[in-house]
């Protein structure tokens, strides 16, 4: 540089050069809106000026390192001088006499560009310190590339948004090799002045003013030799009409904790951008996870992979109130992945001022991790731990809306900024400002740090919030709140193209990224859900916005609302003239849904406060209809989200975290927590449950509450897949048979899933179809829900992973009983029922009871062998005839459990384990007595032989309260009889028998029920059974049923001898489905059970 240009000190400041006293006023202001014009190298003629403003400094001087300076005279001897003291301006204010200048005359070329590249260096003495050499920062000339600031301008985001703005320990190479300082850049294009105010100057907005690219409106500084990592900072921002704000950076990539009473950016330790210079990358172990989720989520068929989130907000989740994401890693990567969950949620991660904001109210940190849990590494460590653990990590990322805080975006250059101006920046009812999408620099800004968590965090999902605010310009007006829901609002299109770039970049630059949004309106279309027959967007031509999934906040608000009803109400619930519980289907494959139970649906209760209270079971009902909630979640298309605690049933609470260890303690919410565990497995392995959730032809109705009893069937399918039925019963009546149209009318069915008031059953049970008819029959006790899949569907745990098994089946119009043996599970041979020598049948009798008789089984007249494999399996088989529905009675020939033990060990040994059985299902019989038998399911259901329900058994029968003693009810369907229907009008024959051992002679019975020929439950007008001496105790009689007439509903009425005493002996109602040309026995038996 020397060889070109050099300086001569002149002895005074030519007048020319002198700098006017308003400009100093200025500096001395914090004010100054060009200091680069008045500070560093200035040109003026011949002469050029060397001015500094250093705060706090006693003296200041420039080396000679370069050879620049020439002596004083011209025709001097003596050599240049090693360095040239400034001068302090006097007229500088007393209070900051900052500003140090010297005069030279310029020695060199015409072109005096070579000057704006000299990186002088100045000498520094501050009051009682030794002196240190900087390279001053005005004489470094642009710091940030124009090519990157005109992709800002243009709203662009291929260079990273945040390596630039904000501030960044780092060498400038650009400028001088070897030069260490911290960049600060800001983007305040209505700003008066900028300066850079913190810790290290003592939060003085004179100290040092930042220079401006005029034509950006971006602020810039550089502190050479200025190691600041760990210091507050934050910019002096003064408007046009000269009032300073201090700001806060909004590309800080580091804050300090808000519960340390501050919302100050801090020098990041943690910098990605530039530490790879002074300190390495941060060491991810997660290779292989990376690779694996773009392979499964970033190809065309992504959909059909299981996803299923835990939603966390990580200040409640933790065990201790000191825990970081360090410390929360490793329990929390467990925990996830003992429940099943293929992926965890966070609530905004952004650095937030407001703890009661959840984080959905970021003031300026969108770039920055909430400190109140760790450094950003900290929360590094975090993510990779749940990826080593196969866990996907999701965010919510809040770019609808930021908090008004003075000190955040609002306003930033005195005017608005980064929202749009007047009423279309305020969203009512929120208090917050609404971005403006329309501004290139506000796009880039949001697409920025939408890139900057996925690459620099490794975060596997965006979860959108608000994004019914992007797309609506009047969103939050109350007036229009109607249409905005019906999406019927005033369009925002510069939101929608945001937001279309948003899934567009995010797609193309980091595929296997996951992107769902939270919108809350019935806008069309959000996914990228192919057109299809059967959807409403079928043939139409709309762009969607480009989202992978979209929350479904209706679904979780209409479930919540019915089970929050009262049992008795359930009923009547319809949305839009559908069953409340079905209506999901009428939208559900219009959009790739995400079925939340989220934070929202926490406040001010939980779930299982949510849940219908009942004073008769209290909160077991509840953690019942929890459990039936969840699986209905799971059981319908789409992907299943849940709220951390709700799987214990906590609530959710700022003030404390869940409360995991009364959580280990209680049965209920372990009981609860193993369901959802279990659904969660289930999820994952069944693929019928998750290959075409957003396909129509994935779901098919069996049964939307046809009968008004809150009993709903549904078939899950997948292609080349097997197929799973669900069944709930959100009622308080016991449901029994209950009868599943499964399709196929020779496979067998296992339940793979069930719960119930009261229970959580975890031990499969299975049926076969009956009666060539495609049907199995099931028993549906309050409040339950159940998972069956065909037999040969395997599921690990499940009794499909057995080597045998002894099974029951129904088929043939007689009712033939069949036991059969699985064969090995490694074998790939058929598992349908097949005639072999490990199976036996037994043909069942209309009298319905079983005799040993040698090596025999006795039915009437009939006698079939018993083969060895039954012999050796016998307490199986009593099990098995038990579960198929025969009665105590009908099993044990009327012997005690003694008496058919004995009987059974003549014949063929095991007393032990014969008597265990019979005593087992005597314990079964009293835990049973409770349950009634209502069987309720659509017109085409059939009633069978098999159906037993029991009655409370006492030793001395109430009348008035309790009723009889009841041993078993039984609808069995007998024969197609049209030979004794005389009328085509009349389309059933029906007969009642009744066996009741404890009536007394002269008592009536009267049948009463809902229609015309059982009195229209008028018990005057009701049928009265007939018995007399020779056959009492035993009452029957016979009706014809009409052809309107589906679903009979009855309940028996006994009448005393002398007609002073009236009691009902079932204690609930029954019914029966009636079939069209089928003669149908309903035989009841009270007495000892």
């Amino acid at each position: 540089m020397g060889k070109d240009f050099q300086l001569r000190l002149l002895p005074w400041v030519p007048e020319a050069c002198i700098i006017p006293d308003d400009e100093i006023q200025l500096l001395a202001d914090g004010q100054h809106p060009d200091p680069k014009h008045v500070l560093g190298v200035q040109v003026i003629g011949s002469n050029v000026i060397l001015r500094c403003w250093i705060s706090g400094a006693e003296a200041v001087s420039v080396t000679n390192a370069e050879e620049v300076f020439l002596p004083e005279l011209s025709d001097a001897r003596e050599d240049p001088p090693e360095q040239v003291a400034l001068l302090p301006v006097e007229r500088c204010p007393g209070d900051c006499p900052w500003l140090f200048e010297r005069a030279f005359e310029y020695v060199g070329t015409e072109d005096k560009s070579e000057l704006q590249k000299w990186n002088y260096e100045v000498c520094i003495r501050y009051p009682g310190c030794s002196s240190c050499s900087i390279t001053y920062p005005h004489s470094l000339g642009a710091l940030l590339p124009e090519s990157f600031l005109t992709g800002f301008a243009a709203g662009l985001t291929e260079t990273p948004l945040a390596s630039m703005f904000g501030a960044h320990h780092m060498e400038l190479r650009s400028h001088k090799k070897g030069l260490w300082g911290t960049r600060f850049a800001v983007w305040a294009p209505n700003a008066h002045s900028v300066s850079l105010v913190g810790d290290f100057n003592y939060w003085d907005g004179r100290a040092h003013p930042m220079s401006c690219r005029e034509k950006f409106g971006v602020w810039e500084i550089f502190l050479p030799s200025w190691d600041l990592r760990g210091q507050k900072y934050a910019y002096q921002v003064v408007s046009e009409a000269l009032e300073p704000v201090v700001k806060a950076d909004p590309c800080a990539l580091e804050f300090v904790d808000p519960s340390d009473g501050g919302h100050d950016a801090k020098v990041p330790e943690c910098d990605d951008y530039s530490r790879a210079a002074w300190n390495g990358t941060y060491p991810w172990t997660d290779d292989a996870f990376i690779a694996k989720r773009q392979a499964q989520f970033g190809s065309a068929t992504w959909c059909k992979e299981p996803l299923s989130i835990y939603e966390v907000h990580l200040g409640s989740w933790t065990m201790t109130a000191s825990a970081n994401y360090r410390d929360i890693a490793e329990p929390l990567a467990k925990h996830v992945q003992e429940l099943g969950f293929t992926a965890v949620e966070f609530l905004p991660l952004s650095q937030y001022p407001c703890e009661e904001s959840w984080g959905y109210q970021c003031a300026a940190g969108l770039f920055a991790v909430d400190r109140r849990l760790g450094t950003p590494d900290d929360f590094r460590y975090l993510v990779d731990t749940l990826h080593s653990y196969g866990i996907a990590v999701f965010m919510d990322f809040v770019g609808a809306h930021f908090a008004k805080d003075e000190w955040g975006l609002v306003n930033y250059s005195g005017t608005p900024q980064y929202e749009y101006e007047g009423t279309m920046g305020q969203i009512p009812g929120w208090g917050t400002c609404r971005f403006n999408y329309a501004k290139p620099e506000v796009q880039a800004y949001l697409l920025g740090a939408a890139h900057h968590w996925i690459e620099h965090f490794h975060i596997d999902g965006l979860r959108v919030d608000a994004v019914a605010a992007m797309i609506y310009r009047n969103f939050g007006r109350e007036e229009d709140g109607d249409k905005i829901m019906a999406g019927k609002g005033k369009l925002n299109e510069d939101g929608i193209a945001l937001l279309r770039r948003l899934c567009a970049e995010v797609r193309s630059r980091h595929p296997g990224v996951i992107l769902s949004a939270e919108e809350s309106t019935n806008f069309k279309w959000v996914t990228d859900r192919p057109a299809e027959n059967g959807t409403e967007r079928h043939q139409a031509e709309i762009r969607d916005l480009g989202f992978h999934l979209k929350w479904n906040m209706g679904f979780a608000y209409d479930a919540l609302s019915y089970f929050g009803a009262d049992p008795e109400e359930r009923p009547q619930l319809d949305t839009f003239g559908w069953k409340r519980l079905a209506w999901y289907l009428a939208y559900a494959f219009n959009e790739r849904w995400v079925l939340p139970f989220s934070h929202d649906n926490m406040q001010p209760k939980s779930l299982l406060d949510q849940m219908a209270p009942n004073k008769r079971v209290g909160v077991e009902g509840q953690f019942a209809q929890l459990r039936l909630l969840f699986l209905y979640m799971v059981g319908m298309p789409g992907r299943p989200l849940m709220f951390m605690g709700s799987e214990i049933g906590e609530g959710f609470s700022l003030a404390q975290p869940v409360d995991w260890e009364l959580a280990a303690v209680d049965p209920d919410k372990q009981q609860l927590r193993s369901w959802v565990a279990k659904l969660m497995k289930l999820y994952r392995q069944l693929k019928c449950l998750h290959r075409q959730e957003d396909r129509a032809d994935g779901f098919h109705w069996l049964d939307k509450d046809s009968s008004g009893r809150c009993v709903y069937a549904w078939k899950r399918l997948a292609k080349d897949e097997p197929e799973a039925i669900i069944v709930v019963n959100a009622s308080m009546t016991h449901v029994s048979p209950y009868y599943i149209n499964s399709g196929d009318t020779s496979g067998a069915w296992k339940c793979v899933a069930a719960t119930a008031l009261g229970d959580c059953v975890t031990t499969p049970r299975s049926a076969r179809v009956v009666m060539g008819r495609a049907k199995f029959a099931t028993e549906l006790p309050p409040m339950a829900a159940q998972i069956w899949v065909p037999c040969e569907c395997e599921t690990p745990g499940s009794f499909a992973s057995m080597s045998s098994r002894l099974e029951i089946a129904l088929e043939g119009s007689l009712g033939t009983a069949r036991l059969q043996r699985l064969p090995s599970r490694k074998s790939n041979k058929s598992r349908k029922a097949t005639k072999s020598t490990a199976m036996v049948a037994v043909f069942l009798e209309q009298n319905g009871y079983l005799h040993v008789n040698g090596a025999k089984w006795s039915w009437g007249r009939r006698r079939y062998p018993l083969h060895t494999a039954v012999r050796q399996n016998l307490p199986a088989t009593v099990r098995a005839l038990l579960q198929l529905g025969a009665s105590r009675t009908a099993v044990s020939g009327g012997l005690t459990a003694e008496e058919a033990a004995q009987r059974y060990e003549r014949r063929w040994g095991g007393y032990a384990e014969v008597l265990s059985v019979f005593k087992e299902l005597d314990v079964m019989a009293q835990e049973c007595s409770r349950s009634t038998n209502s069987p309720s399911e659509s017109d085409e259901q059939l009633e069978d032989s098999t159906a037993c329900a029991s009655e409370d058994s006492t030793s001395e029968p109430d009348r008035q309260q309790e009723g009889h003693r009841f041993s078993g009810l039984r609808i069995a369907q007998q024969y197609p009889a049209p030979q004794q229907l005389e009328a085509v009008d009349e389309a059933a024959l029906l007969n009642f028998e009744v066996l009741h051992q404890e009536a007394q002679p002269g008592d009536e019975l009267r049948l009463v029920g809902n229609c015309p020929e059982l009195g229209n439950w008028v018990v005057s007008e009701g049928v009265i059974m007939e018995t007399d001496a020779d056959t009492f105790p035993f009452w029957h009689t016979s009706m014809r049923i009409p052809l309107d007439v589906r679903n009979l509903e009855f309940k028996m009425v006994a009448v005393s001898a002398a007609g002073e005493e009236t009691w009902e002996p079932l204690r609930f109602n029954r019914s029966v489905s009636i079939i069209p040309g089928v003669v149908q026995r309903v035989s009841i038996e009270f007495g000892e059970v």
